[in-house]
């Protein structure tokens, strides 16, 4: 088996964890893999270097953005991923650092079970109607003002009909999986990472409610920028911050793609989030 590595060297300086697993991997007869780009200071006799597109999973290492950087690489989309949690919360990232041994040997006897998280599909427009963006998001797709605090509205559209102007900061659209990313800290609501529904959010609305919308897998979601005091931004899982203007669109829907997501230990979610929803003020 070989098993594809992708290390966060802020959250783990010195590689001292990935040496770590690195180790676990070679004595459990499986072989890891890094590719030529990521992690070239890493030099250890039982790491292999070739394409991620030559193995059979991957073990991602950092936080929560590391997984989601590593949902997007393309030489790695279609493997199966976990990761082991170097942040604050991992809520994607599974593996504790101290059941990392036990983790590999699970993997590599293949006593695991896989989870396909949806992904949003992101396409923008300009003014004239032409595509200028096409990307996915795992969490979320965010169109909300710049730095200055002056409010920006944005039209909110589902399956073509008109649903209302939201005044205020912005707007998330995310799956089930970022239901706890963004979503959760604009009040949005928890909802199970296996849902096939989406979920519509506004950030701090100038308005007398406050309330998310979730719709069905297959609704087509439009997000059109009709007041723009300033600068106002597009992020997709917190990539980019693309530039938008007055009168241009954001389409959501479902993408075609799903994220082969490895479930190794049958943990209650709705337990574990308020757990690790409260651990995120240790590491603070």
């Amino acid at each position: 088996m070989r098993i594809a590595l992708y290390p966060n060297r802020d959250r783990d300086p010195g590689f001292g964890v990935t040496r770590r697993l690195i180790s676990c991997i070679s004595k459990s007869g499986a072989t890891a893999v890094i590719e030529d780009e990521f992690a070239p200071d890493l030099i250890d006799d039982n790491l292999v270097r070739a394409s991620y597109g030559t193995c059979d999973l991957m073990i991602c290492l950092g936080g929560d953005g590391t997984f989601l950087t590593a949902a997007h690489l393309e030489s790695a989309k279609d493997l199966p991923k976990t990761g082991i949690n170097l942040g604050s919360v991992g809520f994607l990232q599974e593996i504790d650092p101290d059941r990392m041994e036990s983790a590999v040997k699970l993997l590599i006897e293949g006593d695991y079970r896989i989870e396909n998280r949806s992904l949003l599909a992101a396409s923008c427009y300009d003014t004239g109607g032409h595509r200028t963006l096409d990307d996915e998001a795992l969490n979320d797709v965010v169109l909300a003002r710049g730095n200055r605090a002056k409010s920006i509205t944005v039209a909110l559209e589902i399956d073509g009909e008109r649903v209302e102007n939201i005044p205020g900061d912005g707007v998330i659209v995310s799956t089930a999986t970022g239901s706890t990313a963004y979503s959760l800290s604009a009040g949005g609501p928890v909802i199970h990472p296996v849902s096939d529904v989406i979920l519509i959010t506004p950030i701090c609305p100038h308005t007398l409610q406050n309330r998310s919308y979730v719709t069905c897998s297959d609704s087509d979601i439009t997000l059109r920028l009709i007041s723009n005091q300033e600068d106002a931004y597009l992020t997709i899982d917190g990539r980019g911050g693309y530039q938008m203007s007055t009168g241009q669109r954001v389409t959501v829907n479902s993408s075609n793609r799903k994220v082969k997501y490895i479930r190794l230990w049958e943990e209650a979610f709705f337990k574990s989030v308020s757990t690790k929803i409260q651990q995120r003020g240790l590491f603070r």
